[in-house]
């Protein structure tokens, strides 16, 4: 495989073109490496993934021995350098984030020609859904798409979820850091840190009885790997733990995990059970507002919501004053109905609100490891096995 510091400008030998699988990789912003076996829980066989893209996913599990990829990202990206452990076989075509850039690397013929996107990158790094739609037509041999990022509200569009192309994501790469930002947000309140914050400013020593996460509640709203993530650290705090999912059979094996799996038509059973929810439901339009204020009504005095999903997944104005009111204890957010966060949200001066901006998985490893997880993907794909992280289309995730 050619270095990464000599991707851009280099293009396949026409005599092979015809016969190289391409790869096409797309930047793509946004924004969540997971243990072996929470990844291995994502997995799906090629040849049944949907029926429109059956016979695709056939000639797929046939492997591979060539791969031409287009990197579609800004060179400067530093995670790319995990390119360099891509299989032998793999020879990069050309770098770029806009259809003007790649189209000065890539004759017309050879569009047709890719058949696996990658998206990666965030910020300016990025490429954008528009920018991917734009060159879309062109992608007349595409077969697999894979996101670097694990939330896909900002990649889909609806020619992608009509095609046959296969999706896959990144689940499992954010999972234990958004675990551990979750039961943090659960201790913050439990022992009162804004309390000892201010009590130490005004130089202030006023011991208070604080409350043991050990016995209490958490109920997660989207028991996914993020969720499932969230559950087993909550077990090592002694906490009891519920969750709700879409289809609750895929939780029978845990058992041991949680005490009780609620449908989504049995959510203010679950708020109204839970001391802490801990929200990781990915945006759809079936979970928009998923967390209402019948929902929010539903909570506890003294509970706690945290969401570590996305922003969209709330009735943020119906949280908003139930805060005000204080009806319920507090809430800590790491995600926004409206990114960035509008300098006039009442949400900043809220004293019972714990917030972060959208970060909670932003760890210095968290790209690299996304990288990690799309070259052994590739490594499976040239091996004629199974892909991790196949996505349903339709349902968003």
């Amino acid at each position: 495989m050619a270095p990464i510091s000599s991707m851009c400008g280099r293009s396949a030998p026409a005599k092979e073109s015809a016969v190289l699988v391409n790869v096409i990789v797309t930047s793509y912003q946004q924004p969540r490496c997971a243990k072996q076996q929470m990844l291995q829980r994502r997995t799906l066989p090629l040849a049944r993934t949907t029926s429109r893209s059956s016979s695709r996913c056939a000639a797929m599990a046939t492997g591979k021995d060539r791969i031409n990829l287009l990197v579609v990202a800004n060179p400067a990206t530093p995670e790319l350098s995990v390119l360099q452990k891509l299989p032998a076989g793999v020879n990069i075509v050309a770098t770029g984030q806009t259809l003007s850039e790649l189209s000065q690397q890539l004759a017309d013929e050879q569009w047709g020609s890719i058949d696996v996107m990658l998206n990666c990158g965030v910020g300016k790094n990025a490429g954008k859904r528009q920018d991917v739609q734009e060159f879309w037509g062109k992608l007349t041999g595409l077969q697999w798409l894979h996101s670097a990022s694990a939330g896909l509200e900002h990649l889909l569009f609806q020619e992608l979820v009509d095609s046959p192309v296969v999706l896959s994501n990144a689940k499992g790469v954010y999972s234990h850091s958004l675990a551990e930002y979750a039961l943090t947000c659960c201790s913050w309140f439990a022992k009162d840190f804004p309390r000892l914050l201010a009590a130490k400013a005004a130089r202030s020593w006023e011991p208070y009885d604080v409350e043991e996460l050990r016995g209490k509640t958490l109920g997660v709203v989207g028991y996914g790997d993020i969720g499932r993530a969230t559950a087993i650290l909550a077990k090592a705090f002694r906490m009891k733990v519920v969750a709700l999912r879409r289809n609750t059979t895929l939780s029978e094996a845990d058992q041991d995990i949680v005490e009780k799996v609620y449908t989504p038509d049995q959510l203010t059973e679950l708020m109204s059970a839970s001391d802490y929810v801990v929200a990781a439901t990915p945006y759809t339009p079936s979970t928009d507002k998923l967390i209402s204020a019948a929902a929010i009504a539903a909570m506890k005095p003294n509970g706690v919501f945290v969401n570590v999903g996305r922003g969209k997944c709330v009735d943020e104005e119906a949280l908003i004053d139930a805060l005000q009111a204080k009806r319920i204890r507090g809430a800590a957010l790491d995600v926004f109905a409206k990114e960035p966060l509008p300098p006039d949200s009442p949400l900043w001066d809220l004293p019972n609100v714990f917030m972060s901006p959208h970060n909670a998985d932003r760890t210095k490893e968290f790209q690299y490891e996304s990288m990690e997880l799309f070259v052994q993907n590739v490594q499976r794909y040239m091996a004629g096995e199974e892909l991790l992280n196949v996505c349903d289309k339709s349902s968003g995730y």
